[in-house]
């Protein structure tokens, strides 16, 4: 008889027809053999006949450390410590840290890349960070793509602030919608973004050519009427903020109307982002401001942020998401929602541990 506990184990041999697929009771329980972390299962595919074990594809794969260590250290390294305080912290090594902090970062990035699909999105906001890696004449941004209704983070991008920043953020982005076409996005004043929402979340057409010879016209985009865009322009005078300036720069006025009154705005703003912006600075390491906990290395900056990310995704309760009780359980009359359980994701708050057990297929990590 297949045990149930097997059922949330599925084969991640790519060339298995069954792979990633739960719930066909074709995991097998192998035998059980010793590790220096604990006693663990190796786990046969009935399909495919691959054996693996019960953490292949997790982020705890090959680690020799405690799991319940594993976890501490990621929780400090997600409150903003350094990986010096950490050490200090968990009793182990600065380098120690350096290294699952890499790995479970790259396994963060894995999970939210195969989760992270077919999301049901009407509005998204855009916004950058500043922050550097190595020395502070090495600028690093962050780009963030959030949903402003389930305060769910889309999609991130680190880099210099050019134009390629902008293209790897909104193409990420709408590769992970459900629907592009329908989406109406508030943005600062950065001109990327208003020269490229045609391309990201128009539709395609191509124009008729004049004549018979020559080359055809240049492919052009017609934004839909369920579509917009609208730019908050702020102008500064020195630190404070002297002026703000509405725009819609593409799209229809009614469909931003209605985006409004779902999302309770009576006026167009990127305050969902920018309290993010707060959120992440006291949550990842390298952007805590006066602080000489900066990134050395470019990989190092990418994995904690990614690690970051999917850590307030799945992991951390937000207030505003919280939803009341049919029927009030002792004294608690709310229920507390993540991010991920807002736009129907999980239906659960995910521990760290969770996190980091979720297997996924071990394709390399984006860079």
């Amino acid at each position: 008889m297949q045990s149930p506990l097997l059922d949330r184990f599925r084969c991640l041999n790519p060339a298995c027809p069954d792979v990633d697929q739960l719930g066909l009771g074709n995991i097998r329980h192998r035998k059980w053999y010793e590790t220096r972390s604990g006693r663990r299962r190796l786990l046969r595919c009935a399909t495919c006949g691959q054996e693996f074990s019960e953490l292949k594809g997790t982020a705890l794969w090959n680690v020799k450390l405690p799991h319940e260590q594993v976890g501490n250290i990621v929780e400090h390294v997600t409150r903003g410590n350094s990986f010096k305080e950490t050490a200090e912290l968990t009793h182990t090594h600065r380098t120690t840290v350096s290294r699952l902090t890499r790995v479970t970062g790259e396994h963060a990035a894995r999970v939210h890349d195969h989760l992270a699909q077919d999301l049901q999105v009407t509005s998204l906001e855009a916004d950058e960070r500043h922050g550097f890696v190595g020395r502070k004449d090495q600028p690093c941004w962050e780009a963030t793509v959030i949903d402003p209704r389930c305060k769910f983070i889309v999609q991130n991008a680190l880099g210099a602030r050019t134009t390629d920043l902008a293209v790897r953020l909104l193409f990420g982005a709408r590769a992970r919608l459900h629907d592009p076409y329908g989406i109406v996005l508030f943005t600062d004043g950065w001109l990327p973004y208003e020269s490229l929402f045609p391309t990201v979340f128009g539709r395609p057409y191509q124009p008729e050519r004049q004549g018979s010879r020559g080359r055809l016209p240049r492919l052009r985009y017609r934004i839909p009427r369920t579509s917009g865009h609208v730019r908050i322009i702020k102008t500064y005078q020195g630190k404070r903020v002297t002026d703000i300036r509405i725009e819609r720069a593409a799209g229809s006025q009614r469909r931003v109307d209605q985006e409004l009154a779902l999302l309770g705005y009576t006026t167009p703003n990127t305050s969902a982002v920018e309290r993010h912006n707060g959120t992440v600075r006291r949550m990842n390491p390298h952007q805590v401001r006066r602080s000489l906990a900066f990134a050395r290395l470019p990989h190092v900056r990418q994995t904690v942020s990614d690690l970051v990310n999917a850590v307030y995704n799945f992991c951390r309760v937000h207030r505003s998401l919280r939803v009341k009780l049919d029927e009030p359980v002792g004294r608690r009359q709310y229920a507390k929602r993540t991010p991920a359980m807002a736009i129907g994701i999980t239906d659960s708050v995910w521990s760290v541990l969770r996190l980091l057990r979720t297997a996924v297929l071990p394709t390399p990590c984006r860079s």
